[in-house]
Parts: structure tokens; C-alpha cells; sequence
């Protein structure tokens, strides 16, 4: 199958239309400026040719290992290749999955590791998905920020650094342990500010971006259900794990405030309008260093004549000559927040664009008052401040904490994008108390366990409101003052001493947050570079019928109904019904799921066009279309021709194949959350089900009399009998 499958992939590249082409950011991160460039490239391109691309545009030569990380998922790719151990719960083949598959939406990311050591970390967000338009499979730099020396094995992002602080100040003797590289690079004229787009363009022109050579990289609900290691040391199968996977389980789908309105609200939030003034200042053009900040001098006349000191605490509260005073004595733009926080938006956002020591508007600077890209700048500087929190190190957690319970500051990786997602998904108006969160959070824990979530997800929310509320994103109203009460807990987790505080199961009360229209639209972008799924309630009218059908299956009924009836009137009833009856053809578990989805929107459907379509799919052979267009029109007290009384058990054992054919425990659940409607039926039809002819009845009883057992013996029991009853049925 793999071969086959490689095969295949190869032979559709031959023949394919031109793929799509992504434009993708590449960040080196933890440095400061920021250095990064923008490439183009075939959106099949595989993971494995992504690497090359990275080290090209870094000038890396291949000498460490490397990985690629989805956030939220978790999912590792790595070069299967390398001699090194692998996790196979975790990881997967670079060359078995392509750009586009992990980076699906416009604003997704992927990290990429080089140097397991040196821990160079990269960014990589997709920025814009551009239209097909040649065969032409050339990578290209379109742009970027600041030259990159030889950096291989000089101690990451932090020796980088102190390597480039050294070369700017040549009056000081170069530090060790990279005095030669500093003096090298001193006689060379390195000069850090400069970019060489052409240059890295030829470089990459080199390079044969194809797509991948390995067989397909299993999803993430499918390597859950093939298994995975626990923290008992064991490995389990895919039962009862509530929380595995949880990026997979679609968020609850919201409306979201028109985007001019978003726009225009982003343009009040502090950091933005002064990031969009300091680029207005540009206009004639001002001096910067060889940091890309701006000098002395000008910095202190832009916080004056901008009034960015307004953003200063410290500022705010002095006398016009005292705050003249105290500007006088800056030594550099960089040490003063409230200029160099804009700045460095402005510069990073492409707002301002700096080449020979001079800054000037940048292209990415909006070109009207009411153009919309000033809100996707705003989300993507909110979408880096929560991004940190994934450091366990930026939560204010004591290290002797982290230290006991022998945990990484990367440990924490996707638990803000858990509790953020709990926040998004309060109703409009509505506020998330974080201590009710918690304590929903912590029920049926252990002790010990429920005291280490309340710690980490208090202090996350807390940190989280912080930044939400800098952003404008949400309301914040902070409880009463809690410190105590952690320390407390914090005793406890670490067997100190007992903490009296939470010995009743009460957790401690915290802030409260409530999102702003803005801070919805901000969340949901970045859940979705987290890999969560965050659908818009309406985004399914365009939608063809096997997509509305599967995305129901996860919709509350308000949210579904909303739905329906948008699908319907955007296609009329007749198209609608011959699309919906199309999408129920098979007796595959898929698409009894989606026959199970399909009744309420068939149930919407009186119009003659739309009963003709039914009452023909009814009389034809179409497995699975009859059943279920005979289904429908039963419902509306019509028996089509060739249909009988066993109808009613067909759809009933359907109606149940479904959720069995996900997973045994999908059906227990279903038959738990169902079971008001789903029992009287089985039990007025237990004793002759065996009678029907859907492919899964057999497997339907037994498993419905397995999981039965326990709510009603004797409906379990006549399942059962009826289940020895199938096979003589079927060799008959």
C-alpha cells in the first residue's frame, strides 16, 4: 500500500493542474530584531523540502537534527533517516506530509527546530494562500528583515546576540568564546541590518520543491485510536480518553462582528495606534541604527511629539520638565517601552522598512484610514503575546516548582489553548469566572492532581488577562487578592504543608473575563494556527452536502437548525434534496453518520420539487439512498411503494451503525445521550431486528446488548438472543 500510494502521488503531479502556491513567513525566533524572510513555494511541497528551504534562508548547513511541530496537535515530522531514537506515538516522516496538509488556513503555524543543543527555534506561518497560475514549481524570496552571519554552534539565539552586539560595537574587544567570528566578521563589514533579497532568491532557485516520497502520515485521530503512551509508563488504546486529541473536536461555532467594525476597533488599541503613528512619522524618512531602532535624538522627539509617553506609567506621572529631564538621559530607543514596543510592531509588521540606516513606511503600512489589515496586525502581535504562555517559564511559576515535579518551561505547550478555548466559547455578554472553570476542571481529580491544574490554569488565565486586556480583547475584573491562598496550594502540591485553603474542594476565587467583539475575532485566529477547528455560524452555505451533513454531526441544535436552513435557501429545495439523498448513497458507517445527520435537514424539505426527488430516489436501488428518501417521506405519513413495516428497523439499526462504526464507545455514548428516543424503539423492535437485512445488524445488536447490560438486563438480553438469530437469517 505505501508503494501504491507513492506511486500514485507521483503520477498525479505529472498530470495535476498547477498546485496553489503558499506564501509563507519563516521567523527566527528569541532574537531581537527580528530577522525572518518570505518565500513562495508549491503548496504540495513536502516537509522534507520545507527543511531544505529553512536552511537555506538561515544559512544552516545541516549538521544538527531537526523537527517540525504542529502546535495544539502536538504532532512531531522528523527526518526518518537520521539516526536517532523515535517516539512512534508522536512522530511521523517529514516526507510523508505536505505544507499544505499541516498548514490548511491562511494564519496557520508550524514550528521548525534546528539544533536540539543551540535550539534554534523558526516560525513558520502561512501568511496568504495565492492562486494557481503556472506550472512553475521555483521557491522564491519575496521579501525579508536583516542579514544572518554563520551562527552554527554559538550557543543559539542568546550567543547570536552577544555575537551581533559585538560587531555593531567595534570599539570593544570581541568576547570570548566567539572572539574570531566577532573579528571576522568586523573585517568583513558585516552589516546585520542588511538584507540580501536577490542574493537568497538565486539560492533558492536552486532547490527542486517535490512533493512527498513516503507514504501518507497517519492523522492524529488516527494515530489516538492506534494508540499512546501514558504517564503510568504503559500504552493504551483510544478508550476512554475524554481528552485526548481535544484540538480535533470542533470549537462551538459563533458569529463574529462585521470586519470594518473589528478593523476600526483595532485601530483604538494602544499599541497599534502607536505603532501606525511612528509609521506615519516616517514619511520623510528617519535615522536608524544598525539595530533598526531608531536614534537617540529621534526617539525621544517621537515620544514627545507623538505623546507615546501617555502609554508610561512612570512618564504619565511626571512634571513636563522632569519628563523632559528624564528623556534627555535615553542612551538608546530600545530602553524605553512605550517607543520601543511600537517600533518594534511597526518593524516587524512591516509598517516601517528600514535600508541604509534610514526607516520610511513600509509596504504592509495601510493605505486608507479604514483598510482592514491593520486588524490582521493586531491579530497577529495578540496571537505572539499568548503564543509565550506556552513557556511554562513566562507563567510566574517558582522553578522550584517546575523542579519537583520535574517539568520543562516546554511542558506547558498547549495548555493556554485549552483554557483560551474555554474563554472563546462563552456566549456574547457573558463572562468566564476562572474559578468555576477551575473547579469543572478539577472535579473527580485526585487531590494532589486538582491542585496542580488550579495553580497552572489560575495562573495562566491571570497572565492571559493581562495581555487580553493590553489588546482590548476582553473585560477583566480581577477577584480578590489571591496570592496567599496560591502559595497555600502551591505548599500543599509540593507536601509542605497541608493547604486548609482548598481542604473543603473549594478553588480560590479569580478574575473574571468577558471577550469584546474584537477579542472574539482575535481567540478564534488563534485557535486556528493552534489546529483547533472554529467554525462561523453560516460559513456551511456554500458548503456541498457532504460537508454541511459531517459538520452537523458537532453542532448543538440551535446552531445546526441556523445552519439547515441557510443551506437550504442558498440552493433552493430541489437542488438541495437530490445533493442531500446523493451524499447518504453506501452502507459504510461514514455514510450512516451522515444519514443520521441528513434527517432534520430532509425534514425541512415540502416543497413538490423537492417530495418528487424523494419519492424517486425511494423507488430506485440506490442502497442507502432509498432507505433513507423512503425514511423522509415516511415521516410525513406517506409509505412509499416497495417499502414496508421493516423500514423502521433498517433506519433504527442505521441509526446506530453510525456512531458503532466510529468506535464502540461512540455508541455507548450515543445510546447514553440518545437513550429517551433510541430504548422505546429498540424495545418494541428487539425480538425481530434479526429480521433485517442492513449489513450491521448483527454487529449493532451485540454491541447494543453489551452496553445495555448494565441500564436494562432484560432489553439486553433480547438483543443478544436476537443476535444468534442473524446468522441463520443470512444463510437463508
Amino acid at each position: 500500500m505505501p508503494e501504491s500510494a507513492s506511486v500514485l502521488r507521483e503520477a498525479f503531479a505529472v498530470i495535476a493542474e498547477p498546485m496553489p502556491t503558499y506564501q509563507l513567513k519563516i521567523a527566527l525566533r528569541d532574537i531581537s530584531p527580528p530577522v525572518w524572510r518570505r518565500v513562495t513555494l508549491p503548496a504540495d511541497t513536502s516537509l522534507g523540502c520545507l527543511h531544505d528551504i529553512v536552511q537555506t534562508c538561515f544559512g544552516w548547513d545541516n549538521s544538527h537534527l531537526h523537527s517540525f511541530t504542529e502546535p495544539g496537535a502536538g504532532r512531531q515530522f522528523v527526518d526518518f533517516d537520521a539516526p536517532v531514537d523515535r517516539d512512534p506515538f508522536r512522530d511521523a516522516d517529514e516526507e510523508s506530509v505536505t505544507v499544505a496538509e499541516v498548514l490548511p488556513y491562511e494564519g496557520g503555524r508550524l514550528e521548525y527546530t534546528y539544533d536540539f543543543g543551540d535550539d534554534w527555534r523558526h516560525r513558520i506561518t502561512l501568511e496568504k494562500i495565492l492562486p494557481a497560475s503556472t506550472p512553475d514549481r521555483r521557491v522564491r524570496c519575496t521579501g525579508g528583515r536583516r542579514a544572518m552571519p554563520y551562527a552554527e554552534d554559538i550557543g543559539g539565539a542568546w550567543g547570536l546576540q552577544v555575537v551581533l552586539d559585538a560587531v555593531e560595537d567595534r570599539g570593544a574587544p570581541a568576547p570570548e568564546p566567539w572572539t574570531d567570528l566577532v573579528e571576522t566578521l568586523r573585517e568583513e563589514g558585516f552589516d546585520a541590518a542588511r538584507f540580501d533579497r536577490d542574493a537568497l532568491d538565486r539560492e533558492l532557485a536552486g532547490l527542486d520543491p517535490q512533493p512527498p516520497t513516503a507514504a501518507p502520515a497517519p492523522d492524529s485521530a488516527e494515530a489516538a485510536l492506534s494508540g499512546r503512551p501514558c504517564s503510568c509508563g504503559e500504552v493504551h488504546d483510544g478508550e476512554d480518553d475524554d481528552d485526548l486529541d481535544m484540538e480535533s473536536v470542533p470549537v462551538r461555532p459563533l458569529s463574529l462582528a462585521p470586519r470594518a467594525e473589528l478593523a476600526a476597533a483595532a485601530r483604538q488599541v494602544p499599541l497599534i495606534a502607536s505603532a501606525l503613528r511612528l509609521a506615519h512619522w516616517c514619511q520623510d524618512g528617519r535615522a536608524a541604527t544598525s539595530r533598526d531602532v531608531l536614534k537617540p535624538a529621534l526617539g525621544r522627539q517621537a515620544v514627545q511629539e507623538l505623546a507615546l509617553w501617555t502609554q508610561d506609567d512612570e512618564l504619565s506621572a511626571l512634571r513636563p520638565e522632569e519628563r523632559d529631564k528624564r528623556l534627555a538621559r535615553l542612551r538608546s530607543s530600545g530602553d524605553l517601552p512605550c517607543l520601543d514596543d511600537p517600533w518594534r510592531l511597526a518593524v516587524y509588521g512591516d509598517l516601517v522598512e528600514i535600508g541604509k540606516g534610514v526607516a520610511h513606511p513600509g509596504t504592509g503600512l495601510p493605505a486608507t484610514a479604514d483598510d482592514e489589515g491593520v486588524l490582521e496586525l493586531w491579530c497577529h502581535a495578540l496571537e505572539d503575546e499568548l503564543d509565550d504562555l506556552n513557556d511554562l517559564g513566562n507563567l510566574g511559576l517558582p522553578p522550584v516548582l517546575l523542579g519537583a515535579l520535574d517539568m520543562e518551561d516546554e511542558d506547558g505547550h498547549g495548555l493556554p489553548a485549552v483554557v483560551l478555548r474555554a474563554l472563546y466559547e462563552v456566549p456574547d455578554g457573558e463572562w468566564l469566572d476562572s474559578a468555576l472553570l477551575v473547579g469543572a476542571l478539577r472535579e473527580g481529580l485526585p487531590k494532589q492532581e486538582a491542585r496542580l491544574v488550579e495553580l497552572f490554569l489560575l495562573q495562566i488565565l491571570d497572565q492571559a488577562a493581562l495581555v487580553l486586556a493590553e489588546y482590548q480583547a476582553a473585560e477583566v475584573e480581577t477577584g480578590p487578592e489571591t496570592s496567599r491562598q496560591r502559595d497555600h496550594v502551591l505548599l500543599g502540591i509540593l507536601g509542605i504543608e497541608a493547604s486548609a485553603v482548598d481542604s473543603d474542594g473549594t478553588p480560590s476565587a479569580g478574575t473574571r473575563l468577558r471577550l469584546t467583539p474584537l477579542g472574539r475575532h482575535g481567540l478564534r485566529e488563534y485557535l486556528l494556527a493552534e489546529g483547533f477547528h472554529a467554525p462561523l455560524i453560516g460559513e456551511l452555505a456554500d458548503a456541498d452536502a457532504p460537508t454541511l451533513l459531517d459538520a452537523l454531526l458537532d453542532y448543538d441544535q440551535e446552531v445546526a437548525h441556523s445552519e439547515i436552513t441557510g443551506w437550504i435557501s442558498h440552493r433552493g429545495q430541489g437542488p438541495a434534496a437530490v445533493q442531500l439523498i446523493d451524499a447518504c448513497a453506501g452502507l459504510e458507517a461514514d455514510a450512516a453518520l451522515r444519514r443520521l445527520a441528513a434527517a432534520p435537514v430532509l425534514a425541512e424539505l415540502d416543497e413538490p420539487r423537492a417530495l418528487a426527488v424523494l419519492r424517486k430516489a425511494a423507488a430506485s436501488q440506490v442502497p442507502g439512498c432509498a432507505e433513507t428518501a423512503a425514511i423522509a417521506l415516511a415521516g410525513r405519513g406517506e409509505i412509499p411503494e416497495g417499502h414496508g413495516p421493516e423500514l423502521q428497523m433498517w433506519g433504527l439499526v442505521d441509526h446506530l451503525w453510525g456512531p458503532l462504526g466510529v468506535a464502540d464507545e461512540a455508541l455507548a455514548m450515543f445510546l447514553e445521550q440518545e437513550g429517551d428516543s433510541v430504548l422505546p424503539l429498540l424495545e418494541q423492535a428487539a425480538d425481530d431486528l434479526w429480521r433485517c437485512d442492513h449489513p450491521a445488524t448483527g454487529a449493532v445488536l451485540e454491541a447494543a446488548g453489551r452496553h445495555l447490560r448494565a441500564r436494562d438486563k432484560a432489553l439486553a438480553k433480547r438483543l443478544r438472543r436476537s443476535v444468534t438469530k442473524v446468522g441463520s437469517q443470512r444463510r437463508r
